[in-house]
């Protein structure tokens, strides 16, 4: 992490604000402590593992035979991250858990239908779970819920896959587990049951809401029977799939998962239409208001206001398609740019937002394909710009969310050309909505420490701000992330293209404006007079 501790570079920025900003426009970003606090989730901060035949698993986080790279495992542990995903996603449908479990020399090597890669079953529940301790995440496992008469798995296979997880050794599972290698039961929580079951992906023949809304209370019932602790997450879409799916099992599950993918299309490395790619996040947080509705109201009917389901955001990222002569071909091997910094900081702005009802959210992935991290062979790997972006969330952006209000220059947008695949519903993709270029959101730690984080959404123009915060409160640090190019990219030779630059504040008042970079990240930390230490 590149450090910058100067009062004299800060007071320059505010110096050369004159030659640096077109039209000299104002935004002002006002925060205020509500009534009620809200806390936020920090589980929104979670990632994802998926064998997916682009190095995210093996070639990532192991080599061919199974042994870790360390500089990955390195770079994880400061991100903290709460929560992690496996074994997916789309192959899901087809993993069998028996063949990852015992001697890795006897574990099969299978052909995958859904990605076309080799599974060597090397890292299977033992090593995955293992894993999660060494780098400090909590657990997720996905069941097969696949539907195919060959490779989709039953509620047996579930029911025993949570046995060999956290049954005792007086179980026939929990038995096998310790001959294995692992006598304490590992205690996993977290329990997905399907995956994107409305649709024909992988080893899958898509459902009716009406079909899986019955498996699913099949599934959960039984589980809740004899496991009630878990926590269980059923399959969301769009609006009227899961108004089908919540009154069905608003009584046995706690979250309801939903899908959502950015999209960039590249050109000879440059971003094309880069504001609907920039202000994608805005159709997310149009659909998920309307899906929060439903899930107030299912809550209420439930009588789940003490422990209501919340939405996790299971699948999201920004995906690029690269421009190939003819054609945009998507590619998760597209270096994760300067412009990357601002969607997925603006993702997760939105999932502060609509706090509490979004309480879980689970980046793909954190190696390679989308990657905050790159590898380089099997002993090395490098930050993409994006890492600093979760390291400064997960750090700063706990606690209390508080309410911002953004009054500056606007952009009207059509919603239905906002570049989002996934969970969407065709009906809410109409109109135009006007936004402000600074999008951002705030909050308060337990310590009474103010975070505020702020993007520019604009590629064009570097934006000034005013920000207002209560009373007695002084600025402390400022975080940036920010180029001179918004398609720049870290990559294995130039590492430090992107980093993070920190300036210490040391308590000065901003009573004048700060400047954003186009497609720029700042967050700035203050505290109250008397807590200054």
């Amino acid at each position: 992490m590149d450090s910058i501790k100067s009062k004299w570079l800060f007071s320059c920025v505010l110096c050369s604000i004159s030659m640096l900003v077109l039209n000299g426009q104002v935004t002002t970003v006002s925060v205020k402590i509500p009534g009620t606090p809200v806390v936020i989730d920090p589980m929104i901060y979670g990632q994802m593992l998926e064998d997916c035949n682009d190095k995210i698993i093996y070639g990532g986080l192991i080599n061919e035979n199974g042994t870790e790279n360390v500089a990955v495992n390195e770079l994880l542990k400061p991100l903290d991250m709460p929560v992690m995903r496996w074994p997916g996603g789309t192959y899901a449908h087809e993993y069998d858990w028996r063949k990852g479990i015992g001697p890795k020399e006897e574990r099969p090597s299978v052909e995958e239908f859904a990605w076309k890669g080799i599974e060597t079953h090397q890292f299977g529940t033992d090593e995955f779970l293992q894993w999660c301790v060494r780098v400090g995440t909590e657990p997720y496992i996905n069941f097969n819920m696949g539907n195919d008469p060959v490779y989709g798995a039953s509620l047996g296979d579930a029911l025993g896959w949570i046995e060999y997880v956290n049954g005792s050794t007086e179980t026939t599972f929990g038995k096998k587990r310790a001959f294995n290698g692992h006598e304490k039961p590992y205690g996993v929580k977290y329990w997905g049951i399907g995956n994107e079951n409305y649709g024909p992906w992988g080893r899958h023949t898509a459902e009716t809401a009406k079909q899986y809304a019955e498996r699913l209370h099949r599934w959960a019932s039984a589980i809740r029977f004899q496991y009630p602790d878990l926590q269980l997450l059923g399959v969301g879409y769009i609006y009227q799939w899961n108004d089908t799916v919540l009154h069905r099992n608003g009584d046995v599950i706690d979250f309801l998962t939903k899908h959502f993918y950015m999209t960039a299309k590249v050109n000879d490395g440059k971003l094309q239409n880069p504001e609907y790619t920039l202000f994608s996040p805005v159709k997310v947080e149009v659909h998920l208001r309307k899906n929060i509705e439903l899930l107030k109201e299912v809550n209420q009917r439930f009588n789940r206001i003490d422990q209501p389901i919340r939405f996790s955001i299971d699948e999201w990222n920004c995906r690029h398609s690269v421009f190939a002569g003819e054609t945009y071909q998507f590619t998760r091997n597209d270096a994760r740019r300067q412009f990357d910094v601002v969607t997925i900081a603006g993702m997760l702005n939105v999932f502060i937002r609509q706090s509490p009802y979004v309480g879980m959210a689970n980046y793909i992935f954190p190696v390679n394909g989308h990657g905050i991290i790159r590898t380089v062979g099997e002993r090395d790997a490098y930050k993409t710009p994006i890492y600093y972006v979760f390291e400064l969330y997960r750090k700063y952006m706990v606690g209390n969310k508080l309410n911002l209000e953004i009054k500056g220059e606007e952009i009207t947008l059509p919603v239905k050309e906002l570049a989002v695949e996934g969970a969407i519903s065709d009906e809410l993709n109409k109109g135009d909505v006007s936004l402000h270029y600074i999008d951002g959101t705030a909050v308060m730690t337990d310590e009474e420490v103010i975070h505020v984080a702020l993007i520019n959404r604009s590629h064009l123009k570097k934006q000034r701000i005013r920000i207002e915060v209560p009373k007695d409160y002084l600025p402390v640090t400022m975080w940036k992330i920010e180029s001179n190019d918004i398609n720049s990219a870290n990559s294995e030779n130039e590492r430090d293209n992107i980093s993070l630059q920190t300036i210490d504040l040391s308590g000065k008042h901003l009573k004048s404006t700060i400047v954003m970079a186009s497609c720029g990240f700042t967050l700035i930390q203050y505290k109250k007079r008397n807590n200054d230490k």
